[in-house]
Order: C-alpha cells, then sequence, then structure tokens
C-alpha cells in the first residue's frame, strides 16, 4: 500500500470515497471485494480523528436487551463476532461487570434474567471463532468475587456483580488501517494527506472530486462515476457545496470525551450508574452507564458528553475532563481518582438526533444515515455518517448495495464477514521487531509522519507513552526512510511528546 497519486488520476473510478475513518475504510473493502474499482482519499492520516478516540470495548446486545431493542440487539452481537473473526489479533474478548443491588433492574433477579437472555439471543456467537476468541456464557459474582476483580465496588448497598463479555479494541488505529490496507490489496487506490476541496460535476450528476495534496500543495482531479462522503462532521459541509439542499444530517454534533489513566485499575471493564441528572447530562439525558476499560498498563475512562456549540473545543475538553473526573469518583468514591492520574484526554465528535430520528434532538443519534443526495439535484453522490465503530462493517454493506444498484453493476454479494483482514496485527511497543515494522509503515503503510508511525501504526504512542527515548528512536529510523534533515528529525519528536490524543 502505496501513495501512488498517478493511480488516482489515471482513470475514471467506480467510486471515490471521501474520508479515511472507520465507516470510509469498511466502504472500500467492502466494495473492492466485491470487483469495484475504488478510490479513497483522506484529509489527515487514516483513522486519526474520532475513529482513534474511543473507549474500545466492542458493545454487544445487553445494552440494548434492557432497552427492549430486539433489532440492534442481535446486530451488535453479530458485528462482535465478525470482528472477532475477521481480525483476531486486534479484537480479544473482554470482560464486562456491573455491579448488582436493590430489587429492581439492577438486583441480582433481574440481571440473572438479562443474562440468560443475551445468552440464548446469541447462541451463534462463536461460530467460527478460535478457542481463544469465543465469548463464554454470563454469571452472577458474589461480593467478594466481585471484589476480586474491582476492590472499589465492595461497598454500600451492593449485592455481587453481573460478569459477561464483550470484546476489545487493542488498537482501533491499526484496525482501522487494517480495513484499508485490505482494500488495497484488492486493488484500491488509496491515499491520505489529499483534502476535497470540491466535488465535480456535470449536468446534475456528481463526476468526481478537485483535491489538494497536503504534503506538496498540488491540485488535481479525480474522476468517479459515484462519489460516498463519509467525513463525519465535515459531510454537511461538503455535499452542502453540490446538492441543492442542505445536508442536515452533520448539522447537530457532540463532542464525546474518554479520560486515560495512567494506570490499571481493574481486570474487567466495569460498568457504573452515573448520579448526573438530566441537567448535568442534557445530552444523554442523565444516569447513564459510565465504562472503565483496561488497556494494557493503562485505564480508558468514558464517555462524557456535550452538545458542540461551534466554540474552541479546547475549552469543551477542559471542562468535560474535570466533570467526567467527578463524575466517576461520585459513582464510585473508592476510586478516589484525581487529575493527576489523567494521563491523556481523547476525544471526537458524534452526530445528534437532530430531529432527523424520533427523540430529543439533542440526544445522540442511535441510526446510522445512509443518503442518496440524487432529489437535491446531485445523481451518484452519497453520504454516510455512522454512530458506531462496532457496526461500521454492516453500515458499509448497506451503502455498497446502494452504491451498486445506483451503478447499475453487477453484485456478487458482500463477504466481508468471513474475510480475513490484512495487516490486522498488533505492534507492541516491546515488538522484537519494531524496527522492521516501523520501516514497513513507512515503505507499506503510508506513514508520512512521525506522529502516523507513533500513534496510528505502532503501539508506542500507548499509555504511559509515548517515551521520549523510543519516539527518539523511531524518528532516527524515519529520518532515514523519508530523507529528513536533523531539524525536520527533531521537529517530529517534538510534535509527537505534545500531542495529547485530541481530535
Amino acid at each position: 500500500m502505496q501513495r501512488d497519486l498517478n493511480r488516482l488520476t489515471g482513470q475514471v473510478h467506480d467510486l471515490l470515497i471521501v474520508g479515511g475513518g472507520i465507516h470510509g475504510a469498511c466502504i472500500a473493502w467492502d466494495a473492492a471485494l466485491r470487483g469495484v474499482s475504488v478510490a479513497l482519499v483522506e484529509r489527515n492520516d487514516f483513522g486519526a480523528a474520532t475513529s482513534a478516540n474511543s473507549l474500545r470495548i466492542v458493545h454487544g446486545g445487553l445494552r440494548y436487551l434492557a432497552r427492549g431493542d430486539l433489532p440492534r440487539m442481535r446486530e451488535s452481537i453479530r458485528e462482535r463476532s465478525t470482528l472477532l473473526r475477521i481480525a483476531p489479533g486486534l479484537v480479544v474478548p473482554l470482560p464486562v461487570l456491573v455491579p448488582t443491588r436493590g430489587t429492581g433492574t439492577q438486583s441480582r433477579i433481574a440481571l440473572r434474567a438479562a443474562l440468560a437472555l443475551n445468552d440464548l439471543g446469541s447462541s451463534g456467537r462463536n461460530r467460527g471463532l478460535d478457542a481463544d476468541h469465543r465469548i463464554p456464557a454470563g454469571r452472577l459474582l458474589s461480593v467478594s468475587a466481585a471484589a476480586a476483580c474491582f476492590p472499589p465496588l465492595a461497598r454500600g448497598d451492593v449485592t455481587g456483580g453481573a460478569l459477561w463479555h464483550d470484546a476489545r479494541l487493542r488498537r482501533p488505529e491499526r484496525l482501522t488501517l487494517s480495513f484499508i490496507r485490505s482494500a488495497a490489496d484488492r486493488g484500491a487506490a488509496v491515499a491520505n494527506y489529499l483534502e476535497v476541496e470540491r466535488l465535480l460535476t456535470s449536468d446534475g450528476a456528481v463526476t468526481g472530486a478537485e483535491v489538494l495534496d497536503g504534503r506538496s500543495g498540488a491540485r488535481f482531479q479525480i474522476q468517479a462515476r459515484a462519489v460516498v462522503v463519509a467525513a463525519g462532521p465535515w459531510i454537511g459541509s461538503l455535499v452542502a457545496r453540490t446538492a441543492s439542499q442542505r445536508n442536515d444530517s452533520a448539522t447537530g454534533q457532540a463532542v464525546a470525551l474518554n479520560l486515560v489513566v495512567g494506570r490499571r485499575l481493574a481486570e474487567t471493564a466495569v460498568g457504573i450508574k452515573s448520579l448526573s441528572g438530566a441537567a448535568e447530562d442534557p445530552v444523554v439525558g442523565g444516569h447513564r452507564f459510565l465504562f472503565l476499560a483496561p488497556h494494557d498498563g493503562a485505564t480508558l475512562l468514558g464517555t462524557w458528553y456535550a452538545v458542540d456549540d461551534g466554540a474552541d473545543p479546547r475549552t469543551t475538553v477542559q471542562r468535560g475532563a474535570a466533570a467526567l473526573l467527578a463524575e466517576f469518583n461520585a459513582a464510585c468514591p473508592g476510586l478516589a481518582l484525581s487529575s493527576g492520574d489523567i494521563a491523556r484526554v481523547q476525544w471526537g465528535r458524534l452526530p445528534l438526533k437532530a430531529g432527523l430520528e424520533p427523540g430529543r434532538s439533542s440526544a445522540l443519534a442511535e441510526r446510522p444515515r445512509i443518503r442518496d443526495h440524487a432529489s437535491e439535484g446531485a445523481r451518484h453522490l452519497f453520504s454516510v455518517e455512522g454512530v458506531k465503530y462496532t457496526t461500521a462493517r454492516r453500515v458499509a454493506a448497506v451503502t455498497v448495495d446502494k452504491i451498486l444498484a445506483d451503478l447499475g453493476l453487477r453484485d456478487p454479494g458482500c463477504r466481508t464477514a468471513d474475510t480475513p483482514l490484512s495487516g490486522a496485527y498488533d505492534v507492541p511497543p516491546e515488538d522484537p521487531q519494531l524496527d522492521l515494522r516501523i520501516r514497513e509503515a513507512i515503505r507499506n503503510e503510508m506513514a508520512l509522519t512521525l506522529g502516523d508511525v507513533v500513534f496510528r501504526r505502532t503501539g508506542l504512542g500507548e499509555v504511559p507513552g509515548p517515551h521520549r527515548e523510543a519516539v527518539c528512536a523511531a524518528a532516527r529510523i524515519a529520518a532515514e526512510e523519508l530523507a529528513w534533515d536533523s531539524a525536520r528529525e527533531a521537529a517530529e519528536v517534538e510534535d509527537v511528546m505534545r500531542l495529547e490524543g485530541a481530535a
């Protein structure tokens, strides 16, 4: 997978994808696997924004069972199994614990029934999975067993715990890259650091895009029979320049924020009910579940939401970090976390309902939005705004179905649920072949900056890193590969050391 811009301009592609986050990546992989000629461009690096800043939990169906939403429950279970099957090096089972208490929905009786229904509804969850990746049945734990998993839990009215398994993304950035790399292996022409400045049209049909190369400053055109914009919060502004009607699918956004604690707080993921009401939590409506999720030697805490008011996001992030820390301490006083425990703040943007689905306009969107803009005077233009990393593959399958029908192309059917991904392996900081992995990232995975290497091709950026010594060592290799002088090498190191996980 190399950054060959001539491949983008030397033909008319069936499909141009704008956006290299998880949804654009999955669309590229699905379309390429079905024999479609694909081009994909990303304005920054692949998977560098919201797709990289998740809680890393692949939620199955239990959260939707509580709402009685059985279709979403089944979909999440299927997609969790799919990720475990096609990317076993990057997706692994994750035990999840919630406390039992009282006589209501968190009682042992209620949660025993929920676990039984969850197991019944996911009877095929282990199809095609090896022994290390199978999801076991849920079970109840005693107070002492729950406390052994997470000591701060055994306080007050807690009567034990309910334990089930979901899945964990080892490196979401690497998984996004694996979808893109797999698409490239099947012939897709892909490139990062290419920004679409405008879409090209002819007689009411979209015919491609004019792009700006962020590395050279050159502008050129990419021709395509259809275009799909999967650019998250930038969808609206890009589509509105082409379609005659405003694209409302990206008008309402929430800032979503997670904290990274620089030590491991538990051996399982833990869910705790927030004590915040609707006034303090207007997006979710109050009393949402907070989750802490172990990841190597660190712990992720999430998630806090606020409506994006267009102000400087740094102010919102600073406020949100303090609020989320306070919520965890209030819901679980035994944690006794302070601001000094926070090693990193990561954030991204998610769509709100914004009047496009039932419920409060300021609530988080629950359904992906796949739009055909032909009725707005832009034939062969589609946009996709997803809501969950977990279901991106399924959203892509539905999108590609629509595009093939629009173009009149033969559809051999989606095969992404059972086809293993290329490059879906972890690259931890202690990898004995790390030097070779760094060179591979530059030569064959389009890493153009040191940040690309540290944060999205390897685990060097994971908390408690990045460590300056390791970053400098990686910079020396990158300087050799990319012909940097000493000033550029030093500047790249400083850029990495300043980065704090913002989208």
